[in-house]
C-alpha cells in the first residue's frame, strides 16, 4: 500500500512537472480534436458522487472560465471521487456488459459497508487538467488493495490493464478531476487561479463506496451494488 508520503510526494511531482511545462508552454496550444472520453457511453467503475460539499469550489471555476467552450468543469451532480476504475468507457448500456455477476460478488465481498475517507483535499495540476486530491484512511486503501488483488485473478484483469497501461494498479491518485482544458495546456486565468489557491486546504469527504455504471462524468449513472 501507498504510504501517506509517496502519495503526498506524487502529488508534489504531478504539480512540478506541470508548473515547469506551463512555463515553457505560456500558449494554450493545440486545440484537441477528440474529446477526453466517449461523452456518453459507460464504464464501470467504484466510488461515489461528492454531493454538494464542493458546489462552491465547482462555481468559483465556473466563473474563471467565463463561459470558454474548451473548458469542461464537473457539474454539480456528478462530480465524483474514484474508489477503483475497472473498464474504460465500452458499453453503450448496462446490458451490454456480461459477466458482471462474479465483478459484484467479489466486489460484495471486499466493499459491502465500506466508507471510503479522503482528507486533506488539494488542487493538483496537470497539463490540461485540475483534480482534487487527498489521502484515504488506511481502511480504504487496505481494502481497495484486496479488492484488486482479487479482481487481477479473473478475467476482469484483462480489462483493467487496458483501463491502467501505462500506471501502476491500483493508481496513486485519490482524486476527483474538477476541469479538463480541450487543448494542451490550461489557459491563463486558468493558471492565475491554481497558483491563488494552490496551498487551500479543501477538508475532507466520507463517501460510501458503489459499484457503478456511468459516462464521463457522472451524470448518467446505474448503480451494480
Amino acid at each position: 500500500m501507498h504510504t501517506a508520503e509517496m502519495i503526498q510526494k506524487a502529488y508534489d511531482d504531478a504539480t512540478r512537472r506541470t508548473l515547469e511545462i506551463w512555463n515553457s508552454h505560456p500558449e494554450s496550444g493545440v486545440v484537441r480534436s477528440e474529446p477526453f472520453y466517449h461523452p456518453t457511453r459507460l464504464a464501470i467503475t467504484s466510488g461515489n458522487r461528492a454531493g454538494p460539499a464542493m458546489a462552491g469550489l465547482l462555481s468559483e471555476l465556473k466563473a474563471v472560465t467565463q463561459g470558454d467552450p474548451l473548458a469542461d468543469v464537473a457539474p454539480p451532480d456528478g462530480m465524483h471521487f474514484t474508489f477503483f476504475p475497472v473498464t474504460q468507457a465500452l458499453y453503450d448500456k448496462p446490458e451490454d456488459a456480461p459477466g458482471t455477476g462474479e465483478l459484484i460478488a467479489i466486489f460484495r465481498k471486499h466493499c459491502d459497508g465500506l466508507i471510503m475517507h479522503i482528507r486533506d483535499l488539494r488542487l493538483i495540476a496537470l497539463p490540461d487538467q485540475l483534480l482534487l486530491a487527498g489521502f484515504p484512511d488506511e481502511e480504504s486503501q487496505r481494502v481497495r488493495q484486496s479488492l484488486v488483488d482479487d479482481l487481477m485473478k479473473t478475467p476482469w484483469a484483462e480489462k483493467i490493464r487496458e483501463r491502467f497501461p501505462h500506471t501502476e494498479i491500483p493508481p496513486i491518485f485519490w482524486h476527483s478531476t474538477l476541469l479538463r482544458y480541450s487543448a494542451q495546456y490550461l489557459p491563463e486565468p486558468l493558471r492565475v487561479w491554481f497558483h491563488e489557491n494552490q496551498h487551500r486546504n479543501f477538508g475532507a469527504l466520507s463517501l460510501p463506496v458503489r459499484l457503478v455504471m456511468t459516462n464521463y462524468n457522472w451524470t448518467e449513472t446505474f448503480t451494480l451494488v
